[in-house]
């Protein structure tokens, strides 16, 4: 199994995740990616949650990266 970590940025933040997730592929872990876009922005401010959101997908060992955009809040 390949190790993953996500990273969210926009426009105005970054935040860089340290927990890293044991999932079977790149697939797997874009899938991963929707959970990780809900947790962010349920934590941000009301008046940032209309903005766009990028989920970086890194994968441990370096072999793998992809990136999964969100629009903002309008989405749900």
């Amino acid at each position: 199994m390949a190790r993953y970590c996500f990273h969210a940025y926009s426009g105005i933040f970054f935040a860089q995740d340290f927990e890293i997730q044991d999932l079977p592929n790149l697939e797997a872990a874009r899938g991963a990616a929707r959970h990780v876009a809900d947790h962010f922005q349920a934590f941000l401010p009301q008046h940032l949650r209309h903005e766009g959101l990028t989920i970086e997908i890194v994968e441990e060992a370096g072999q793998g990266y992809a990136s999964v955009c969100f629009p903002g809040s309008e989405r749900r």
